[in-house]
């Protein structure tokens, strides 16, 4: 997240920091630094050794800039700050300003572990500008303004302000708020374009970009933009992000594309383009980007980086925050339209052919890139380019092309006889190969367009990068075609490659390899190949890289094609094989003909020609070893818990209870090591439990009805029945099943009901099967499954579906939180309202076990927890209720 600092010429821009440096030193640190093309800082962190009446004094620059666009809002009254900062942490204190007996506000103190200590206790008013806030309810972050007051001084230092713009009853927008000593009063500005109701986290009320990033949504179809507040103007101002654009192209919920504008005011000074070009994104891992675009603004030279590109109405539009209305951004419908038939000043391709699109060389900062593909900067004074944002993904096996002065709008082609997709007019394409993560160089390809008529058509080797060349091979472009910039172009020739190209390179791999044997016993394991047959362990990676470049297609051919054109080489230094054979297998691979390239080494060599067992090598490399993914444990009281790596569940004299987890992980194994606190409250890593059960059934608890009767199973108080007993049915790695066996139910009368959860692997529902035993003849027998009520909630019921839930807030330290009882819709019978539960109920037939499902999740726990709605929640229900039925 950078801003420009106008009185740096050449548009390097760095990052905000809370109390900043002085602009002289920050001035003489750019120019020490641009000729890297580095941006200075990459996260907002703030500065040591600062004498307290600066911060005196930023606090009141800060406090003035909240007023100039909040007013009133912004002004906390001391006496209120007084009496919230010194009561219990957490309580929530109402404020009826007009006396019409409904609070218009909620002050309370915020704890929450999520918050940085330093600025802890931060006390946070609620303004209710939607007109919904209840008295003993909580505000929502869909029509409210959230002020956030550091270590509770009286002086504001962020806002959240949350819009609902269509009215139906979610987030759309939101801006976060903040000041920058250097540009005053600042917001980051995103809306939810695709209605998923997922947008940004915060930490201390503001976007920390080491703290956040992993948490904010920035996929599916989203928009954000940066400003600042100029009051001389009565404006915002777009700068640096303006906009930042992600695509879900084939509504899946995952972006697919993302463009970065950069610029200031009217000016854009360059965009970054990026795609997911094999489809391979997920709602689980959705950032998965595999190419893109830099590209500096028309007229940019080394000589001239302060060229612009100029918007105008036509191609913009603008938004009103706050009542006051910004500058133009690019119109995201219109963008990319815009930005395809612009001719730029310099223009970069980057290709991630080794599918690990992080920072590179930075040790804690190991997530899959949101912003894209980021190209490090080209230090060649001849092919210079400068770096456009940061983290880069850095120099090592990426392919990059460079097209230094275009003549007219980019063009893309894919070449069969070398299976990728290229820019045409590159000055210079090339890939640095680091094939061991040791952070040096170990084979570097170049690319050459040897009758410059934009079509690259020869490769080099240099295998050691020692200026050497190893090999060169022309490429056939008799086949060429051209690919549109965009996400159904490039998937459409890219995807059906990678699926045909690994196994293919995989079966040449083989042939030479038998070649190599059969020429010279002596010849060593290639050592590429001897890592990927050690599924990339090595001294280097960190075992989740191992295992994501083991697991991706594209790594694979990546790795496979690095360890052919190697073996080759080899093959050639042996001076094995003639001329002719030389000279048929080169015309072969410069058409990627590989059958013909195993046919002809077969032939010369006199080896068999290899079976394809692709699938099967392939499946052995990724298999993981059978390990534990369901758990089960028995405390003293009956208190029996049980789980797979997404969700937990106990079991306690006839409550059924939920856990919530941060991070997909068994916890029962190690409950009392990783238990360092009362797991009531949000004080362990792991989580926390979630549910206050009080005297209810919690999630998924059964009554027993006879004859209309309802007899609750569980130990209500001051009773000492039904009685319980359990014991483990079965376990495997995949699923565990106990059985509680409840007695003593209906005085006077035989019942027995066996009640039979099951865990399953990868799943956060449990099933639950159900058996009654010793009813009388004549007896009608009903069964109810029971949902706790929560002290505010929205009651989810479709017994079409067969579901019942709710979404809703028990007390801060747990948070908000949904409940789901998934049920056979074809046994409905009613639903019966208690005062303390929602209960469905259903005929029971001998014989005929009843079966149902329970699931929960916990806002805390989600990676994505800004902010799902209710209704949300019912389609998440609803899916499961489909996948049950099929």
């Amino acid at each position: 997240m950078f801003y420009s600092n106008p009185g740096v010429t050449n548009r390097e821009r760095y990052l905000y920091v809370k109390i900043s440096f002085s602009i002289v030193f920050l001035f003489l640190f750019f120019v020490a630094n641009k000729a890297l093309g580095e941006n200075v800082f990459e996260n907002r962190s703030p500065a040591k050794g600062v004498t307290p009446n600066v911060i005196s004094d930023l606090k009141i620059s800060k406090q003035q800039a909240f007023e100039q666009v909040f007013g009133d809002a912004a002004r906390l009254d001391p006496a209120m700050v007084a009496k919230v900062k010194n009561d219990t942490p957490g309580k929530r204190h109402y404020v009826d300003k007009d006396g019409d007996g409904k609070p218009e506000e909620v002050w309370f103190i915020d704890n929450d572990r999520r918050h940085n200590k330093n600025n802890l206790p931060i006390l946070v008013k609620v303004i209710d500008e939607n007109g919904n806030l209840e008295a003993g309810k909580e505000p929502d972050k869909y029509g409210d303004l959230w002020i956030a007051d550091w270590n509770a001084d009286g002086l504001v230092d962020a806002v959240i302000d949350y819009e609902d713009i269509d009215g139906d009853g979610d987030v759309d927008s939101m801006g976060m708020f903040f000041y920058d000593p250097k540009n005053g009063l600042r917001v980051w500005w995103s809306r939810d374009d695709g209605d998923d109701n997922l947008l940004w986290y915060d930490v201390d009320y503001v976007y920390d970009q080491s703290l956040c990033q992993y948490r904010t949504h920035f996929g599916g179809d989203e928009s954000f933009c940066s400003f600042y507040y100029d009051p001389d103007k009565n404006r915002w101002i777009p700068f640096s992000e303006n906009p930042f654009l992600f695509y879900d192209r084939n509504n899946d919920g995952v972006a697919e594309e993302v463009i970065r504008v950069a610029g200031h005011g009217n000016d854009i000074w360059s965009i970054r383009w990026s795609f997911d070009a094999d489809n391979d994104g997920t709602l689980a891992q959705p950032r998965n980007f595999d190419a893109g675009i830099t590209a500096l603004a028309p007229g940019w030279t080394p000589a001239k980086t302060d060229a612009t590109l100029k918007i105008t109405g036509d191609e913009s539009e603008t938004m009103v925050i706050r009542g006051i209305p910004t500058g133009w951004v690019l119109n995201r419908k219109t963008a990319t339209d815009y930005l395809r038939q612009i001719t730029w000043g310099r223009v970069l391709l980057t290709w991630d052919e080794i599918d690990l699109n992080r920072a590179w060389n930075k040790a804690n900062d190991t997530i899959d890139r949101w912003e894209g593909v980021i190209a490090a900067a080209s230090l060649d004074t001849s092919f210079y380019m400068p770096r456009v944002g940061g983290p880069d993904c850095g120099p090592y096996n990426k392919r990059y092309e460079l097209v230094l002065q275009p003549s007219a709008p980019n063009e893309f082609y894919f070449n069969p006889a070398d299976y990728r997709i290229h820019i045409k007019y590159a000055d210079k394409a090339w890939m640095d190969v680091d094939y061991d993560g040791d952070n040096e160089s170990d084979m570097y390809y170049n690319w050459l367009d040897t009758d410059n008529d934009g079509i690259l058509d020869k490769i080099t080797l240099d295998i050691g990068h020692n200026g050497v060349i190893d090999d060169s091979w022309d490429i056939d472009i008799s086949e060429v075609k051209p690919v549109p910039w965009t996400f159904d172009g490039l998937n459409s020739v890219y995807a059906p490659m990678l699926a045909s190209m690994v196994p293919r390179k995989y079966l040449l791999n083989k042939a030479l390899m038998a070649v190599l044997k059969s020429t010279r016993n002596d010849v060593a394991e290639d050592p590429i190949w001897a890592l990927v047959q050690k599924n990339m362990e090595n001294e280097n990676f960190s075992g989740d890289v191992s295992r994501r470049v083991t697991n991706s297609d594209e790594s694979t051919l990546f790795y496979l094609n690095l360890v052919c054109d190697r073996q080759i080489v080899t093959l050639k230094k042996l001076k094995a094989g003639t001329d002719s054979f030389w000279k048929a297998f080169y015309t072969a691979r410069g058409k990627n003909d590989m059958e013909s390239m195993i046919e002809l080494l077969c032939e010369e060599f006199g080896v068999e020609t290899p079976v394809q067992d692709y699938r099967e090598w392939n499946d052995r490399r990724r298999s993981q070893p059978c390990r534990r993914r369901v758990a089960w444990m028995e405390n003293p009281s009956s208190n029996w818990r049980w789980e797979s790596e997404d969700a937990a569940f106990r079991f306690y004299e006839g409550h059924f209870d939920l856990f919530g987890k941060r991070t997909k992980q068994l916890i029962f194994p190690r409950f009392a090591e990783i238990t360092k606190e009362n797991y009531h409250y949000d004080r362990n890593e792991w989580g926390m439990d979630i549910l206050e059960i009080g005297n209810s059934s919690g999630c998924g608890g059964l009554i027993l009805y006879v004859d209309g009767v309802a007899h609750p199973i569980r130990i209500e108080s001051g009773r000492d029945t039904p009685t319980f007993t359990g014991r483990l049915i079965r376990e495997t790695s995949e699923e565990v099943t106990l059985e509680f066996v409840a007695e003593h139910i209906v005085s006077g009368k035989p019942y027995k009901v066996r009640i039979r959860p099951t865990a399953f692997a990868g799943r956060e529902d449990c099933r639950i099967e159900v058996t009654v035993e010793g009813n009388s003849e004549g007896e009608k027998i009903e069964m109810g499954i029971g949902l706790t009520s929560l002290l505010q909630e929205t009651f989810l019921f479709d017994p079409q579906a067969g579901i019942m839930g709710s979404w809703g807030f028990q007390n801060p330290e747990i948070g908000w939180m949904g409940m789901g009882v998934i049920f056979p819709a074809d046994r409905f019978a009613r639903l019966d309202e208690q005062p303390n539960e929602h209960r469905v109920v259903m005929p029971y037939e001998k014989g005929k076990p009843l079966m149902y499902h329970i699931q929960s999740r916990w806002l805390k726990g989600l990676r994505f927890s800004c902010c799902p709605s209710a209704q949300d929640w019912g389609n998440i229900l609803k899916v499961k209720a489909n996948q049950i039925k099929r």
